[in-house]
């Protein structure tokens, strides 16, 4: 099924929780807030990295849930958004609203396919 990104925004990870939630660990700062619009349901999809201050993905001082993460949100950029190497997901990221990404359901969920 095709989806739409309608919006997205870079956060920090204590603008969406007061408190880190449990699963986070100290080197996941940053928070990516997906829009996406398919078949008229709209659905939120929350990426949590750390980018570091060139505007790249960080990948030292993380824990192993940590890098899985970062590694899906890196496939997720090289799969719809661009495969360029040292991408600046700071400076780029309004460029993401408008690409047409893929979903696949899940027992009646749409679930981004990944």
């Amino acid at each position: 099924m095709k989806a739409i990104i309608k919006d997205v925004k870079l956060k920090s990870v204590f603008d969406l929780w007061a408190r880190k939630p449990q699963g986070l660990s100290f080197a996941d700062t940053d928070a990516i807030v997906l829009t996406i619009k398919a078949n008229g349901k709209t659905i939120s999809e929350t990426f949590y990295c750390r980018i570091t201050a060139n505007g790249t993905l960080a990948t030292t001082g993380a824990n192993k849930l940590s890098l899985k993460r970062q590694k899906m949100l890196q496939v997720f950029i090289n799969k719809y958004i661009s495969k360029e190497k040292n991408y600046n997901i700071r400076k780029r990221i309004n460029e993401w609203k408008g690409k047409t990404i893929e979903l696949i359901e899940c027992k009646g969920e749409e679930i981004k396919e990944l």
